[in-house]
């Protein structure tokens, strides 16, 4: 997009987008059997976006962060681009306010400026790392569950039981929330 002036870049954190789609979904169970419930769910949400866009004028191009969309791009370097998060000890940008219970979802290239990127200060400068178990373990360690509630930033936007177990045993959890059981 030749005329690009500015990037937007979209995010959710804590459990309030999880609730809002279990509300939806849990009225017909059988749409938790849909690929991607959450992507699609997401991408309606951009579609009012998109459509807010389009009647102020303003040329975009979407890209999403949904697991079947292309082009692949990297959300990370977005991120970062716009002040949204630095990198952690365990592969993901930790937010200032949310630490890691937050997640990239998608980005417009715009034909219009937008506000400067936000000013973010590192909240993992000067941490001892208990998340991963010290420092010397930063590069090897993993995204679990365990190293984000071990996060000593952002724990008041913990994601909801159910939706840690969705995001990290999809399948299974997926039967479940089907047949009501979670």
């Amino acid at each position: 997009m030749p005329a690009a002036r500015g990037l937007v870049v979209a995010g959710s954190a804590g459990p309030a987008l999880w609730r809002n789609l279990r509300a939806r979904l849990d009225a017909d169970r059988a749409r938790w059997s849909e690929p991607n419930p959450l992507d699609r769910f997401v991408a309606g949400l951009f579609s009012r976006a998109d459509t807010a866009l389009s009647k102020a004028g303003v040329q975009f191009r979407r890209f999403e962060a949904a697991f079947h969309a292309e082009p692949r791009l990297d959300f990370i370097a977005m991120a970062r681009l716009v002040g949204l998060g630095s990198p952690g000890p365990f592969t993901m940008l930790i937010h200032a306010e949310h630490g890691a219970w937050w997640a990239l979802r998608g980005a417009w290239l715009v034909d219009s400026e937008v506000d400067p990127p936000l000013t973010h200060r590192p909240p993992c400068v000067g941490c001892s790392a208990p998340c991963i178990g010290g420092w010397e373990k930063a590069g090897v360690a993993q995204a679990t569950p365990e190293a984000r509630a071990r996060c000593v930033v952002g724990q008041q936007s913990k994601y909801d039981d159910d939706q840690i177990v969705y995001h990290y045993e999809r399948v299974a959890t997926v039967a479940r929330l089907r047949a009501g059981r979670l």
